[in-house]
């Protein structure tokens, strides 16, 4: 029986003059092409305007459609029905993909098709590998929008009623998309080994069109309230370490991860539910020993943030200290940035949380960032500008070249923040404690 969220999404993409009217004017585009490069010798080639075209109707206006998939349902006020359907959420998934997009595919099938005979019978031509990473980076554009509008449904449903994130990730395709280079000899170097590009750059596509795929369905079932363990966003998180640290034959390895850990806690802390009544109920489960109920209703921020003090100890241990970038720091203070790093970090997180608890702030994620930029930025350049350099190094200690006193100071940033929201835990049990008045 054939997915009924597909056949839904295809009777609202197609009609009769929608599919007439796609290969007519894709037929005319084509057309007008060749003539003019008949008459004028040394025009676009057209294997190049098949792919452009492709890239707009797949890549630009599929992914808005990817992202209507759901905005839409939450406009529309009929997600609590997809919710309650019978549908498991790989068929939510799949026919939500492949469904929004039909439409689209069919148009880029059919510049992919005149891509090919194009490409055949030039005889310098792009390669057809080019045709297959374009239409993986459609299918990565398309799942990643679905995914993350996913996500941020559950924290801030408002970022996806006025238009979802659909912009921001055609942004960043545009900005880090690598060229299709027509060169074959051309060759990447790999985990030390050498890749022809375009079938490197074919397997990265591939490769990371399933991770989004599989992000995608990952948030389907936090969106359909189906509890799973957090294991997908640490292996994530190490899997883009594993690919970038491959470009460096496997230098600052640990450094990358450690990064990327960074860089991943930030996004999920910012983006995730994070009230007290959830830290409440992983907690309930703590004390009960209920660990796979813990694991099930815990955040995935914390999953990060732990293998980032994981990596931090590794490198805090580890002989191979080789920063993966230049970095202005003497070796004392290269042996304790990792940890520090992974102090601040924790201090951050508790910053988040001690104004998440209140109850009050509606902005939690923007006052956390005023206070953080307050932290970071004001008080420190303040500080020196007024010729007060140990405020400034309490404020910042990162920039010192004493590493046990950038790590004590890291250490009592982080107390002080677990002390704060210590605080803010305790008074608001006892607020919850209180009588209510009748």
């Amino acid at each position: 029986m054939i997915n009924p969220e597909f056949k839904r999404n295809l009777w609202l993409q197609f009609s009769l003059h929608r599919l007439i009217a796609m290969p007519a004017i894709l037929g005319l585009v084509f057309f007008t092409i060749s003539l003019a490069n008949d008459n004028w010798p040394g025009g676009v080639p057209l294997d190049s305007v098949a792919l452009v075209l492709f890239g707009g109707i797949v890549c630009l206006w599929g992914t808005r459609n990817a992202s209507n998939a759901v905005i839409e349902e939450i406009r529309d006020k009929t997600w609590d029905q997809q919710r309650m359907s019978a549908l498991d959420p790989w068929t939510m998934t799949w026919g939500k993909l492949f469904g929004a997009t039909a439409f689209n595919w069919y148009g880029g099938l059919l510049c992919l098709l005149v891509f090919a005979i194009a490409a055949l019978m030039r005889e310098h031509s792009m390669p057809l590998s080019s045709g297959l990473t374009l239409a993986a980076l459609g299918i990565l554009m398309h799942a990643a929008t679905i995914a993350l509008n996913l996500h941020l449904m559950r924290s801030d449903i408002r970022a996806v009623q006025r238009g979802g994130i659909a912009w921001a990730v055609v942004l960043i395709a545009v900005m880090f998309a690598p060229p299709f280079r027509s060169v074959t000899d051309a060759s990447v170097s790999w985990w030390d080994q050498p890749f022809a590009y375009s079938s490197f750059l074919l397997a990265s596509a591939a490769f990371f069109a399933a991770v989004a795929v599989f992000a995608a369905w990952r948030s389907m079932n936090s969106a359909l309230q189906i509890t799973t363990a957090p294991w997908a966003w640490p292996l994530a998180c190490c899997l883009l370490a594993a690919y970038v640290g491959g470009f460096s034959g496997g230098a600052g390895l640990l450094w990358i991860g450690l990064l990327f850990a960074l860089a991943m806690t930030y996004a999920a802390l910012f983006t995730e539910e994070n009230d007290i009544a959830l830290w409440q109920r992983v907690v309930a489960r703590a004390k009960a020993g209920n660990w796979h109920g813990l694991f099930q209703n815990l955040p995935i921020w914390p999953t990060t943030l732990l293998l980032s003090f994981c990596l931090a100890l590794l490198l805090q241990f580890s002989s191979a200290q080789e920063l993966p970038f230049k970095l202005q720091i003497t070796a004392a203070g290269l042996s304790f940035l990792a940890p520090a790093l992974a102090l601040l970090l924790l201090r951050d997180c508790c910053v988040y949380l001690f104004f998440a608890f209140s109850g009050k702030s509606k902005r939690v994620g923007a006052t956390t960032i005023l206070y953080l930029a307050l932290i970071n930025g004001l008080l420190p350049f303040l500080s020196n500008m007024m010729d007060l350099k140990a405020l400034a190094i309490f404020f910042m200690p990162l920039h010192i070249g004493n590493g046990w006193q950038m790590l004590g100071i890291a250490v009592l940033h982080a107390a002080l923040a677990l002390a704060l929201l210590g605080w803010r835990w305790r008074r608001q049990a006892l607020k919850d404690d209180l009588p209510q008045p009748a």
